[in-house]
């Protein structure tokens, strides 16, 4: 039934013929092991650099351009592959591969802004804000995208689709927002970045790993059950997976009462500041100080503070809200 199911998956049945186009397509093998190369840190060192710019100007179009460039993805199918076959030679390879696309991402990233990173205010840039902190959904995203990326290149009707599977994915953006971060001396930020990467790393290896052995190439290879390499290389995975969803899930819920909090004081201060001249300007529940901060703007006096004490009884989580009236003056210019 298995193997019914994946010649389904596959469309054909898979045989030494495919098993040699996919190899050659994945792996990083002689005798054209040299020019893969080549090519392969050539588009790397380019993605790196468009994304390091498009984060830094914040610019999503760009950052998109890098994700299609970017040839990450490639050393990481071919990890999967040679796990699901047993091939002690090329999961080592791959790793290598793997490790020195990794480095040079990195050190792409901060190269380009160290010049600059007395103004560089991350803080400011959306676009590297949102890659600090991964969350739950993040990892089920890349579990899809895994098989997503196995299928495509195990199928030679589906390759024109490699391209979205690489939007879909992010790997060298978080990479170089990290060598960003670390240029900037924001450290904790930057592990949340790298976090990022390694939690889309591990989840692609798990599901391509399982979709190309679902299809049937460890059986083709001469496979009859997986072999120790095979099991150990899958049971690092699957550790590693568990691992990263433990932070991942911390991550979430605390975006979740983050929100949950702001949407609290919205609403409490609209009820609060109802009939009075004074607007909201900003809430941030964000900070590292257990406390939120609210920021109201306008003229006369404000409404009592125990009014919005009471509204907010028992919604802030533990913890304790900041206050700040900005008085504002209005000028009034006559256009005769």
């Amino acid at each position: 039934m298995l193997e019914s199911f994946g010649t389904l998956l596959h469309g054909d049945p898979v045989d030494k013929a495919e098993i040699s186009r996919v190899r050659d397509v994945i792996l990083f093998e002689e005798p054209d092991l040299k020019k893969k190369l080549v090519k392969f840190f050539s588009l790397l060192i380019l993605a790196a650099g468009i994304s390091t710019y498009g984060l830094l100007s914040n610019s999503v179009a760009t950052i998109i351009g890098a994700m299609i460039v970017a040839p990450l993805m490639l050393p990481i199918m071919e990890l999967a592959f040679s796990i699901s076959v047993g091939d002690g030679y090329a999961i080592k390879n791959s790793l290598l591969i793997s490790l020195a696309g990794i480095t040079v991402a990195v050190a792409i990233g901060y190269l380009l802004a160290w010049p600059m990173n007395s103004i560089i205010l991350p803080e400011s840039i959306d676009q590297i804000m949102i890659r600090t902190s991964p969350r739950l959904l993040d990892l089920l995203a890349a579990l899809v995208t895994g098989l997503a990326g196995a299928f495509a290149m195990s199928r030679d009707d589906v390759s024109d689709t490699l391209p979205g599977v690489a939007i879909a994915i992010s790997l060298v953006p978080p990479l170089a927002n990290t060598g960003i971060l670390l240029a900037t001396s924001n450290f904790s930020l930057a592990m949340g970045s790298f976090l990022l990467f390694i939690t889309n790393f591990f989840a692609i290896l798990l599901t391509g790993a399982a979709l190309f052995a679902v299809m049937g190439f460890p059986r083709v290879a001469g496979l009859t059950r997986y072999t120790k390499t095979s099991r150990r290389g899958i049971a690092i995975v699957i550790v590693m997976i568990f691992m990263i969803a433990v932070p991942l899930a911390y991550n979430g819920s605390e975006i979740i009462i983050d929100n949950t909090i702001t949407q609290n004081v919205q609403d409490a201060s609209d009820n609060w500041l109802n009939g009075s001249e004074y607007k909201i300007q900003s809430i941030d529940a964000q900070n590292q100080n257990n406390t939120v901060i609210l920021v109201v703007m306008g003229q006369g006096e404000i409404p009592p503070l125990a009014e919005l004490e009471g509204f907010l009884k028992g919604k802030l989580y533990g913890r304790t809200l900041q206050v700040e009236v900005v008085p504002s003056t209005v000028y009034y210019l006559d256009g005769k």
